[in-house]
């Protein structure tokens, strides 16, 4: 992850951002959608989703 707050939680099994980290950042709405950028982005990957189809506009 390039996003150094996120954490991995092996119970959930899933990256976590914490709510302190998004609320301290100067500007959070960037902040946490890069954080979701990057997840789904791993997970696209990861998992060979056919991205150029799910990402029509």
């Amino acid at each position: 992850m390039r996003t150094p707050e996120a954490l991995y939680d092996k119970g959930l099994g899933q990256f976590i951002l914490p709510c302190d980290a998004v609320r301290r950042s100067p500007n959070p709405d960037e902040f946490l959608l890069g954080f979701l950028q990057e997840t789904y982005e791993a997970a696209a990957n990861l998992g060979k989703w056919d991205r150029q189809t799910l990402e029509r506009h």
